[in-house]
């Protein structure tokens, strides 16, 4: 009897370790995105934050060398102020030395001549002096100013260097055209940041803001060359062939390796019947390409 009501646990068991391996795989196959998104917008963060930490870190150093930079040239100041009063001392002792070889008519007169001298010596000094602290105030004010632009600047980039990340992972074509809105933001002048946008907007539906978008980097940049190959898919969707032919034709001069996309390019597709495009196809395409 006990031996019978093993084999039955025993049956019962890989019955149900059969069914949850069962469920499982279709819980696998009913997944519809990668499960590993949150580890990458973890990694993100990281990145964000390691960032922050190093542009404290680097700010406590330059204050701190700008403090000590203060002090230095308050202690050359005082060792400069020390020994001039020292030289001064030495002045009026040789005047002294003088007065009682060579003789004056009168202490009086030795006197107002000695306060003259050393008036006129303290103030060329107090001038000088004057002048070089001036001078590198002026310096360290600008170097300040520069470690800060360089800070801005690198602040800058990491950020765009961070967001052109995220695009390159996002699968969402409004998503994509949100973070180059935020690169934008960052740097209006960003072409390549507008040229994908463009993109991106095209694939939306949105041709017209997409070829105002190609114009605008064009406008920027007259050689890049993507931006005339996005250009030209835009004018092909509207069918405007002869200005989606001369796009082309810019862009394989600027970047001969654009001419391999011609034939994978789905913006082309409805114009690549049509008599412009195959004469450009045919005859213009192999001759730009022997000139290169």
């Amino acid at each position: 009897m006990r031996v019978i009501l093993f084999y039955l646990c025993v049956s019962l068991f890989s019955f149900s370790s059969e069914m949850n391996e069962v469920e499982a795989q279709k819980e696998i196959a009913s997944l519809k995105e990668p499960m590993y998104k949150p580890l990458v917008e973890r990694y993100l963060l990281d990145e964000v934050r390691n960032l922050r930490t190093e542009q404290q870190s680097l700010r406590v150093e330059m204050h701190e060398k700008i403090s000590q930079a203060r002090l230095d040239v308050s202690d050359r100041a005082m060792n400069y102020m020390t020994s001039t009063v020292s030289n001064i001392f030495l002045i009026l002792t040789a005047i002294a030395s003088l007065i009682a070889i060579l003789g004056w008519k009168s202490v009086r007169d030795a006197k107002e001549q000695t306060k003259l001298v050393v008036q006129q010596k303290l103030e060329e000094i107090t001038k000088e002096y004057a002048e070089k602290l001036a001078k590198i105030e002026a310096e360290m004010q600008s170097r300040s100013e520069d470690i800060m632009n360089n800070q801005e600047s690198i602040a800058r980039s990491n950020a765009i260097h961070a967001l052109w990340r995220r695009s390159n992972l996002e699968d969402n074509v409004q998503a994509k055209v949100e973070i180059y809105d935020q690169i934008l933001e960052i740097d209006k002048n960003n072409v390549e940041a507008l040229t994908y946008k463009a993109d991106a907007v095209l694939e939306l539906g949105q041709k017209e803001w997409a070829l105002n978008l190609c114009n605008k980097a064009l406008e920027l940049d007259s050689g890049y060359a993507y931006s005339y190959w996005q250009r030209s898919c835009v004018n092909a969707e509207m069918g405007n062939i002869e200005n989606a032919v001369s796009d082309i034709i810019k862009a394989i001069k600027i970047s001969p390796v654009l001419a391999n996309d011609i034939d994978s390019e789905s913006s082309f597709d409805t114009i690549r019947e049509r008599e412009g495009f195959k004469t450009f196809i045919n005859e213009q395409l192999p001759t730009l390409l022997r000139s290169e």
